[in-house]
Order: C-alpha cells, then sequence, then structure tokens
C-alpha cells in the first residue's frame, strides 16, 4: 500500500465511524485532529474497542509514512535533488513498496 491509499482507507473508514454519531458534517483538519477525536469517542464509550485499534493502527502507520515521505522529501530539496514527477515513485520508495 502506498500513504495515499492508506490515507484514503483511513478516511473512508473513519467516515463509516463519524457518520453513526449525530453530526453530519465533520471536517478532518488533520490527522492529529482526527485521532484525537477518536481517543475521545473511544473514552466516552461511542467507539467500540475493535473500531478504534483498527483506526488507530492505521493512523499510526499513516503518521509514521507521512513523517518518512516528509522527510525524504526536505533531504532532496535540500540536496538540490527535487523532481516533481518523482514525488509519487519517492513516496512508495520510502513507504516500503518502491
Amino acid at each position: 500500500m502506498t500513504v495515499w491509499s492508506d490515507a484514503i482507507e483511513y478516511y473512508a473508514l473513519t467516515q463509516e465511524v463519524f457518520r453513526k454519531f449525530p453530526y453530519d458534517n465533520i471536517a478532518l483538519g488533520s490527522l492529529g485532529e482526527s485521532v484525537s477525536g477518536l481517543h475521545a469517542y473511544r473514552k466516552s464509550e461511542q467507539l467500540p474497542f475493535e473500531e478504534f485499534e483498527a483506526l488507530d493502527s492505521l493512523a499510526y502507520k499513516l503518521e509514521n509514512g507521512l513523517l518518512k515521505l516528509v522527510e525524504s522529501l526536505e533531504q532532496k530539496r535540500e540536496q538540490g535533488d527535487w523532481i516533481d514527477h518523482l514525488i509519487v515513485k519517492e513516496s512508495n520508495a520510502v513507504y516500503g513498496n518502491g
């Protein structure tokens, strides 16, 4: 899987969870904000443990992949090796799929 596909999967899964609550338009401003929300919903017993664990695990994987991607791209920019059309290929390699 790629960072992008994990992000799409994470969004889809969180929307399934959040759709159960009495809110219609929850905007996920960032991964960190959504994880904070997951913790709050879990603590208030609005989110079953199994769903929380699945989402939290994917968020952790996604966060680490994003951190590696950012680090790699920052290094390329600092070294003058920045090439825009390789961003997707690089993200896959850094994420362990390239």
